[in-house]
């Protein structure tokens, strides 16, 4: 983080890694430098809503991931909505995992169509969508007008660069708007995806403003309560 210039990361929970009470522990070890994000074991249940309470209300954890290849559902499956709804109850933001990964994972469930879908279900709900959604990251077009909706660029901003060029990841992020989107790193900062990043968006055509939001203003919006 020191070596990056990040003041403040998020970090996730995670089944046989890190568990919510493991990761209370560590980010009340780093209260100024570290914000946790709950797991839940199956986002579809009644169950799930319980633990996203302890979570949060015992814990002190300030976020949700999802992850629809692993947990087997879809942003759109109306099962997870009392899920999402306790979440924006709660004020706290649900980072959705939106990359086909693992390879062999439901891919259908990862799409970016499924947000506004979710999102006209739970319209108070904080959500980001990870990886860009890619690599159907073209559909993020429609996520510009919902408020609370976020694209998170890990792997998504850097493999977009690589294919299509720098010009063209300036004009798309332009076109989506930087007011919403936010700087990820991914898993552990897997292969310098930090620092490829920060090379990305130096060599856009961006504003200091512009930069500033994607680095770090957004996501400080993010963790600070909305009002509804």
């Amino acid at each position: 983080m020191d070596e990056c210039r990040v003041d403040k990361a998020c970090v996730v929970a995670f089944p046989e890694i890190a568990s919510n009470e493991f990761l209370s522990k560590v980010v009340k070890s780093h209260p100024d430098r570290l914000v946790g994000f709950a797991w839940v074991n199956n986002p579809r249940t009644s169950q799930s809503v319980k633990e996203l309470e302890k979570a949060v209300n015992e814990l002190g954890l300030k976020g949700l991931k999802l992850h629809p290849g692993i947990q087997g559902f879809s942003p759109a499956d109306p099962e997870i909505v009392p899920l999402i709804r306790k979440a924006a109850e709660l004020n706290v933001p649900i980072f959705i995992h939106m990359y086909p990964f693992p390879p062999h994972g439901d891919f259908h469930n990862c799409l970016v169509e499924h947000i506004p879908v979710l999102w006209k279900r739970v319209p108070k709900a904080t959500i980001l969508i990870g990886h860009m959604g890619f690599p159907r990251f073209l559909d993020l077009l429609t996520i510009a007008p919902l408020p609370g909706v976020y694209a998170e660029t890990s792997w998504g901003l850097t493999l977009m660069a690589d294919l299509y060029g720098v010009n063209f990841t300036t004009n798309f992020i332009r076109r989506i708007g930087a007011d919403n989107i936010v700087f990820g790193s991914d898993w552990r900062g897997a292969n310098n995806e930090r620092k490829a990043q920060l090379s990305v968006i130096q060599k856009m055509r961006l504003t200091r403003e512009e930069r500033e939001k994607i680095l770090g203003e957004n996501m400080r919006e993010v963790l600070e309560p909305r009002r509804h």
